[in-house]
């Protein structure tokens, strides 16, 4: 059985000294077997109203955008999240990214960032 290793690191966002914002992972390196769901957690402060994204950076490239807390509106933006999807809760403040039967290819750090 193949297993998914996905590692999850938080990333502060620059707005923090700005205002007052932050963002919590609380998962390091999780082991998922393939076909199983997994899930990443992710809480956060804020001011304003700046909106939680969730990024993904495979192995020898640049990190990119995975998702925002808006559903996805078309067949390319689906394709891009690949099976993830994530939940926003207002309060508490969490933005919890899910993929209910992961894959080899999800190996890869994921970031949390306002």
């Amino acid at each position: 059985m193949f297993l998914t290793w996905i590692s999850v690191f938080a990333i502060l966002s620059t707005l923090k000294r700005t205002y007052g914002n932050s963002v919590t992972q609380t998962e390091g390196t999780i082991k998922v077997c393939e076909g199983k769901p997994v899930l990443l957690n992710c809480t956060y402060e804020m001011s304003g109203s700046p909106v939680p994204f969730w990024y993904v950076q495979y192995p020898h490239e640049a990190p990119h955008l995975l998702l925002a807390e808006y559903e996805a509106t078309d067949e390319e933006e689906r394709k891009r999240r690949r099976g993830f999807s994530a939940k926003l809760e207002r309060n508490p403040t969490s933005f919890r990214l899910n993929k209910n039967s992961s894959e080899i290819s999800d190996s890869a750090l994921y970031f949390c960032a306002l």
